[in-house]
């Protein structure tokens, strides 16, 4: 079924009137602590706007968040350490041999493939756009020349959620020129004339154009052999909005018409509250602090300029020749005058009223370095320098790091989790997958994290099971018994599961009860042994001891022979 252009359009246009309540606060967010990354889609010279705010007097805002984004990047996608693992889910015993070590070499060959794309400098942008609006958007693609991501600034996008509040509808614009219209759709069919003549003039104008992007599932999806546009669950559609856009374009008319076998973007949020579109984010709940900063710091350079250089209250007399207060100046004063003073200040601050202020100022950019865990991320990073391990990291910031919990665990399932999924799927359709052994064709796979946030969260956990082996093993020495009540083997599986011990250095349960069986039958044959051995010695000692009897002499006989003959005699 073909889509209706002009449907498309107002839906687009009443998605940008639901988020125009959040509109305001972004552009203010922004203002204080990303400046550059919010780009009001209504804006023509959008791309002309200066990136700074020249109102900013203070930069806490922004120094914070580019903290809280390299903490967040180290935290929780760091790329210098392993911080995800694919393994297979289900019941251990039922996983064919050979596939947990084909998943740690995918694992591997993924983990280049994001190396060689942009995916860490993406992230890195990402995490600040959560950070300062709650929301940020990332787009994956993937060609012959391997996986990009496209990060699209807040403000060209709007989305929409499905019935489990999950984002599955993006709009984005992108503001292009007839030049770059034409690079990508020459060929369009309903492409206007008065971009296909912009190739005529002498000099192609730079005039922008709207160009939507939208993604969405369809509701008219059947599943075909036949590779078409509509056998894709989720269209993709380019086109050019009509006349009311303000541009001239005429009639709204398609430029591309696509599709996905999967959703290919990521909309992670910080916060959600209910059944809301659009995420919370700590720059919100600074923002008041950060603008008081401003003011306060506005305040403390005016007291510091008037220390430095007050206002002055000169003499009458000196109206006419003025008064030169360069250093070195010469002013020249009626000496016979008495009583008055030249030139003096008429108003200098106390340094006490300085100090007052600088402290309150200390106190508000604490209360933004709280409100964005700069001190935590600040932490991590510098426990990470001198090798601390994750586990004395939770001991020493537990209760700050579960503040995190529920941002670490909406990020993997809205980010990460869909991330190494669809390039699971991209390297399948691209032939970049290792050669995988029998049985992996039905295995279902689930993504394991490494990173330092998700070891901090799983390792919570490990101190119950080290306390109860503690407990048993002390309990044990007093009675044996209560050894049978604990499944080691399950309990070591769960122990070296929350550490992330990699899956093929750990030993399979049937290569563990092979193990086993061959130590039973070793055991069992070193018992036989020593039981042969000791009759053989029991034999040995029985026939020694009839050689000496014969040997020995009572009255005229041998003792065997008085023993034998005695026993006739009893008989």
């Amino acid at each position: 079924m073909a889509i209706d252009v002009d449907k498309l359009a107002y839906r687009y246009e009443e998605l940008r009137s639901e988020r125009a309540n959040w509109e305001s606060t972004w552009r203010e967010c922004a203002e204080l602590f990303n400046p550059g990354r919010y780009r009001d889609d209504t804006e023509t010279n959008a791309h002309r706007i200066p990136l700074v705010n020249p109102k900013l007097v203070n930069s806490k805002g922004i120094l914070a968040m580019r903290s809280m984004a390299s903490g967040m990047q180290g935290g929780m996608a760091s790329p210098v350490r392993p911080w995800f693992r694919l393994v297979a889910k289900g019941d251990p015993q039922f996983i064919p041999d050979g596939v947990n070590a084909w998943l740690d070499r995918v694992t591997q060959v993924m983990t280049a493939v994001l190396h060689q794309s942009n995916f860490y400098n993406a992230t890195h942008t990402l995490y600040s756009d959560i950070g300062t609006f709650g929301t940020g958007l990332l787009v994956e693609t993937a060609n012959e020349d391997g996986i990009y991501f496209h990060l699209v600034r807040c403000g060209e996008y709007v989305l929409d959620i499905n019935g489990n509040d999950e984002v599955d509808t993006f709009f984005r614009r992108l503001y292009m020129t007839p030049r770059q219209i034409l690079d990508r759709w020459e060929n369009a069919p309903d492409l206007p004339d008065f971009i296909k003549r912009s190739r005529e003039r002498k000099v192609m104008t730079t005039e922008r154009y709207d160009v939507i992007h939208a993604v969405f599932p369809r509701t008219d999806f059947k599943p075909a052999k036949r590779l078409t546009v509509e056998s894709k669950p989720f269209a993709s559609v380019y086109y050019l909005p009509g006349g009311s856009s303000g541009h001239g374009t005429g009639k709204a008319c398609i430029l591309e018409e696509g599709g996905f076998d999967m959703f290919p973007a990521f909309a992670p949020r910080w916060d959600v509250s209910g059944s809301d579109v659009y995420g919370r984010s700590p720059a919100m709940d600074v923002l008041p602090d950060c603008k008081m900063l401003q003011a306060m710091t506005t305040t403390l350079r005016k007291t510091q300029h008037k220390i430095a250089d007050p206002p002055l209250v000169a003499d009458q007399s000196l109206r006419a020749t003025g008064v030169k207060l360069i250093p070195g100046g010469l002013s020249f004063f009626d000496s016979t005058r008495t009583g008055t003073t030249p030139v003096a200040p008429i108003h200098q601050p106390e340094a006490a009223a300085l100090q007052t202020v600088m402290t309150a100022i200390q106190e508000v950019e604490q209360n933004i370095d709280d409100g964005l865990y700069v001190d935590l991320f600040r932490m991590m990073l510098e426990d990470q320098r001198s090798r601390i391990t994750a586990t004395e990291v939770n001991a020493k910031e537990r209760e700050r790091i579960v503040m995190l919990g529920p941002v670490v665990e909406r990020l993997h399932k809205e980010l990460f989790d869909p991330v190494i999924r669809r390039t699971f799927a991209l390297m399948q359709e691209w032939g970049a997958m290792p050669t995988p052994p029998e049985g992996v064709d039905a295995l279902d796979v689930d993504v394991s994290f490494e990173s330092a946030l998700a070891q901090a969260q799983r390792q919570v956990t490990t101190s119950n099971i080290e306390a109860g082996f503690a407990f048993i093993g002390q309990a044990a020495a007093a009675v044996p018994e209560i050894l049978d009540i604990v499944d080691t083997d399950a309990m070591g599986r769960a122990y070296l599961d929350r550490i992330n011990m990699p899956s093929s250095v750990i030993r399979e349960e049937s290569a563990v009860e092979e193990i086993r069986e061959q130590r039973a039958q070793a055991a069992a044959q070193q018992q036989q042994m020593e039981t042969m051995n000791q009759g053989v010695n029991q034999l040995v000692d029985a026939t020694k001891a009839m050689e000496n009897m014969s040997n020995t002499n009572i009255s005229g006989q041998n003792a065997l022979e008085a023993l034998t003959g005695g026993l006739g005699n009893v008989l």
